[in-house]
């Protein structure tokens, strides 16, 4: 995994010792490195419209659906009165 991904998987740049910290955790664990990743990563944010979606990186989803495409990802949905 490049320098790049990593930061989209954070939602910030990492520094070399969080780095570390992940990929010693994937060691570790056996999980994946999305998995660990997800630990120390900015959910993302999501208003969605009246029916229940909301894009992300180009495509629409559900709450339901952007779960099961990215099971190991936390997000918080924003709605309103």
């Amino acid at each position: 995994m490049n320098k790049k991904n990593l930061t989209e998987l954070l939602g910030y740049e990492p520094g070399a010792e969080l780095k570390r910290m992940i990929l010693d955790d994937v060691k570790t664990s056996g999980l994946s490195i999305e998995e660990c990743a997800d630990k120390y990563a900015l959910p993302p944010m999501f208003i969605p419209d009246d029916n229940g979606r909301f894009e992300h990186n180009g495509e629409t989803f559900t709450a339901e659906t952007f779960e099961k495409r990215y099971p190991h990802r936390k997000f918080i949905t924003i709605k309103s009165r």
